[in-house]
């Protein structure tokens, strides 16, 4: 697999320590099986809870979008990672338009960002997102 093969686009950027909910922009599966949002999280602390969910809708709208029937609650331990990540793959979804969401609860996490990549996509190769600043491809490379 390679990037001629993958979407991958950031979807949502850093958030200090809290607790509120935040909102990834919304992604198109049109021509794309699948997408996996990962969530990559900083400092959390212990007995504080997660949520990294998607949503999805018809419309390229946020006012509609449901909730997709899963459970994807986190529960951080007693010696939480300073780097986590949390991943919610999404398979052949049912409607065309999907947004992630991130809910620190009970104690304070830091959001560090949140990138989706789409996979098996029917037109390749993939322009990537035009977020994408640079991408560098290394075939057989020789080392430094």
């Amino acid at each position: 697999m390679s990037l001629e093969n993958l979407k991958i686009t950031p979807v949502l950027g850093y958030f200090a320590a809290g607790t509120t909910k935040r909102t990834s922009t919304i992604i198109d599966m049109d021509g794309w099986d699948g997408v996996i949002f990962a969530a990559i999280l900083g400092t959390t602390i212990e007995a504080g809870t997660v949520d990294v969910f998607v949503e999805q809708d018809v419309a390229n709208a946020t006012t509609n979008m449901a909730r997709l029937a899963t459970t994807t609650v986190y529960t951080v331990p007693a010696t939480p990672a300073a780097l986590t990540a949390i991943e919610v793959d999404v398979y052949k979804p049912r409607e065309r338009y999907l947004q992630a969401n991130i809910t620190p609860a009970a104690q304070n996490a830091v959001i560090c960002g949140m990138v989706a990549i789409q996979y098996k996509g029917h037109s390749c190769p993939v322009t990537q997102a035009a977020s994408v600043v640079k991408t560098t491809r290394l075939l057989s490379p020789a080392e430094a």
